[in-house]
């Protein structure tokens, strides 16, 4: 199976643009120059108490009153979404545990038949944006990982021109696989997602993920976390590290794992907040991680060679948004 078809150059601008995420929602109207507009999402991060069903009626109304007649609507939308049909089947910021499938496309155009609705994830519109500006001549594959409120990659082929999927239309919403880990480690050990199961990546890597493991570690900083974390590691705090420490490890794990089954995978962009807020800290980190030796399949990546293939992203550096505007001519397509 295969998704949306990259064909290079970006499309003319679109009459809307937009980027839906759990915290905000950003929309652009009248192409790259245009006025930039930043919303609170009718989400549960932000609607706690709302039902799911509220809350879809209210970003299926948002969207249908921000495009103008007869417009293309490119939509980057934060949430596991089939490539193929428009179908969202979950978004644990958004709609928290809900994972009953919401035909959200269909949605769209009942209200507004008139509006040519292009829909993607958020991480596959960033990885649209990645790369425009970080494909090499001779890259056979290049992802986007993002790390943030919740966790997910994408990766192009390149020699196809393709972005696959498989028979959902789905890739790489790896957030919700199991963590990989070392050893058993009780302050990492059963802590939720936020899609409600326990145990999962994004619930020990995510920045939730990081906060909870800070709280088993006694470093419960509340909503301070994120400011506390990147001056503590500079002064490095014994429990600063170690946290980073069993948070980066699942990352680690889990990029050796794709390196072994995909070694054509030339670039790696990794984002997101919590990659963007911890910075060099959270870089380094990582490739120390790397560096180590964990068996004859994985005798450690040297300095070269991760330098040559991982981009760390900083905060403008990737835009969904932008790439929404990007990816607007490409369509789902299956391909024998």
């Amino acid at each position: 199976m295969s998704g949306p078809v990259v064909r290079g150059a970006p499309p003319a601008a679109a009459a809307l643009a937009a980027d839906i995420g759990g915290t905000w929602t950003r929309l652009r109207v009248g192409g790259s120059g245009a006025p930039l507009e930043r919303l609170r999402s009718p989400s549960r991060l932000n609607h706690p108490g709302r039902s799911v069903a509220e809350l879809r009626e209210e970003m299926a109304g948002l969207l249908c009153r921000a495009a103008p007649p007869d417009a293309r609507a490119d939509l980057s939308f934060g949430a596991a979404l089939d490539h193929l049909t428009g179908t969202v089947h979950g978004s644990a910021p958004l709609w928290g545990a809900e994972s009953a499938p919401y035909d959200l496309h269909a949605e769209l155009h009942r209200r507004r038949p008139d509006v040519t609705w292009n829909l993607v994830n958020d991480v596959t519109a960033a990885l649209a944006d990645f790369v425009a500006g970080h494909a090499r001549p001779g890259t056979r594959r290049i992802g986007y990982l993002t790390i943030s409120s919740g966790i997910a990659l994408r990766i192009a082929d390149m020699e196809r021109h393709r972005i696959p999927v498989d028979d959902r239309g789905l890739q790489g919403e790896i957030g919700h696989l199991p963590a990989m880990v070392t050893g058993s480690v009780p302050e990492r050990s059963g802590l939720p997602c936020a899609c409600g199961a326990p145990d999962h990546l994004a619930s020990i890597a995510s920045g939730p993920g990081i906060a909870r493991v800070a709280g088993r570690l006694g470093l419960d900083a509340g909503p301070e976390l994120t400011t506390w974390l990147p001056g503590a590691l500079a002064a490095r705090d014994p429990g600063a590290r170690r946290l980073l420490a069993l948070c980066v490890e699942p990352v680690a794990h889990m990029l050796r794992t794709l390196w072994c089954l995909d070694p054509h995978l030339d670039v790696l962009g990794l984002g997101g907040g919590v990659v963007e807020g911890l910075g060099a800290h959270y870089a380094d980190e990582l490739r120390r991680q790397l560096r180590t030796a964990t068996s004859y399949a994985d005798r450690g990546r040297d300095a070269a060679w991760l330098a040559d293939r991982l981009v760390f992203c900083g905060p403008g550096t990737v835009d969904a948004l932008r790439g929404a505007e990007r990816i607007g001519h490409w369509r789902p397509e299956f391909v024998q």
